[in-house]
């Protein structure tokens, strides 16, 4: 057996904060989600502002992006008419997110978890969710020492 790295509850709450400042900076109020590998939710976040009906598709996109280990933004094109994935959105009862704006969370090349944004634009909603998990990265490599992240 190999170790495996966890993704805690202070360490979403970074997550958190990371999306708030890149949606902060963009001017665009959103719903902020971060779930651990297996897809439970270890933080959720409303901006003031944002949408209230799609906090349960931050949820979905930070839970599809976890289970199936990459950005939701890329499921899009393969779940369209005659694709390879068609139909993708319609398993587990419809939670399965093809929009972008979910995307993993990785330490040391291991998905830990997951980020899930939404509120804006898919686009929007999908640079906030890079930003926030480019910022995690970052902050794991400066504190992974301090046992921040085990």
């Amino acid at each position: 057996m190999r170790p495996a790295l966890v993704l805690e509850a202070a360490d979403a709450r970074v997550l958190v904060d990371l999306a708030i400042d890149a949606a902060t900076a963009m001017g665009v109020p959103q719903n902020i989600a971060v779930v651990d590998a297996g897809g439970a939710l270890l933080a959720f976040h409303r901006m003031d502002g944002a949408k209230s009906y799609t906090a349960d598709f931050a949820i979905a996109k930070a839970r599809t992006a976890a289970g199936l280990r990459t950005a939701t933004r890329a499921l899009a094109e393969v779940a369209l008419p005659g694709q390879r994935g068609y139909g993708l959105n319609t398993l587990c009862g419809g939670d399965v997110a093809i929009l972008g704006g979910g995307v993993p969370v990785t330490v040391a090349g291991a998905v830990v978890g997951a980020i899930g944004i939404s509120s804006g634009s898919v686009h929007q909603d999908a640079d906030v969710a890079d930003r926030a998990a480019q910022g995690f990265q970052a902050y794991t490599q400066q504190s992974q020492a301090t046992g921040s992240v085990s």
